[in-house]
């Protein structure tokens, strides 16, 4: 119940289909009449956890029924709606649903780490099994009290670029990672093209998609080459699970996003 999810499944479970392009903006969600099924449309130019964070805010105003909704950039204080209670309960609601309470301390517990004492890279690896952004799970932890404000401002100041470097002992191409260690315990991971991925020594990867960049002391540093579907399996356990890559800047539909010969589908 309070496990880590896959928000792109999850819209496909709720009959929602998501749509990927390149327009500068946060997404939206459309509820037009006439249209086959509902439908998020989330820019690719955005963060890849960034976009997950807002495919679930957009999914928030499809279970509320808000209706057509356009976001723009926050970042940049520029927003197509105002910041009204409709968009406070879908914020409110994709927190709770990628991150609740519940989940993320059982996952410190299960790691026996101090969350009040947990380093940048504590934090980065369950920001990794929830498939969020660093910033976004340190201030949802900060919001609901599960940290102090001096403890989330000692964290802010580490960026996932820092955090990079300070596994790799060396500057790499900046790019979307992740970190996973032994405790963590997932159906599938996302990734797109040129991402880093972080596994324990006891995980092997299957077919060419990923290839060894670094044995570092934090796990085997991964990079992804090409799009598809391929799994990581526990030599110790048997155990599996699916890395799921889309290409970098993918255009189309999310159900096609891992296909390894660059659909596109726009319609």
């Amino acid at each position: 119940m309070f496990e880590p999810v896959n928000i792109f499944d999850i819209c496909s479970s709720f009959e929602v289909d998501v749509q990927f392009v390149s327009i500068n903006m946060e997404g939206m969600y459309l509820d037009v009449e006439g249209m086959a099924k509902k439908r998020i449309v989330l820019s690719n130019l955005r963060p890849f956890p960034r976009r997950i964070f807002t495919c679930a805010h957009e999914l928030g105003h499809h279970i509320f029924g808000h209706g057509t909704k356009v976001d723009g950039l926050i970042e940049e204080g520029v927003t197509d709606s105002v910041y009204d209670s409709d968009e406070e309960l879908v914020d409110g609601f994709a927190g709770a649903f990628l991150m609740p309470i519940a989940g993320i301390e059982a996952e410190f517990t299960k790691r026996k780490w101090n969350m009040k004492a947990a380093t940048p890279t504590q934090f980065f690896t369950i920001s990794s099994v929830f498939g969020v952004g660093y910033s976004t799970l340190v201030t949802h932890c900060k919001a609901n009290r599960l940290i102090t404000v001096t403890q989330s401002i000692t964290l802010l100041k580490q960026s996932p670029a820092k955090i990079l470097q300070s596994l790799m002992g060396e500057k790499v191409n900046l790019s979307h990672f992740k970190l996973l260690d032994t405790a963590a315990s997932l159906n599938s991971v996302d990734l797109e093209v040129g991402n880093y991925l972080f596994l324990p020594p006891t995980k092997t990867v299957e077919g060419t998609h990923l290839e060894l960049y670094k044995k570092t002391a934090c796990g085997n540093a991964y990079v992804t080459n090409h799009s598809g579907v391929t799994r990581a399996v526990c030599s110790l356990t048997g155990k599996s699970f699916f890395i799921r890559i889309q290409n970098a800047g993918y255009i189309g539909f999310s159900e096609y996003r891992h296909l390894e010969d660059k659909i596109k589908c726009y319609e």
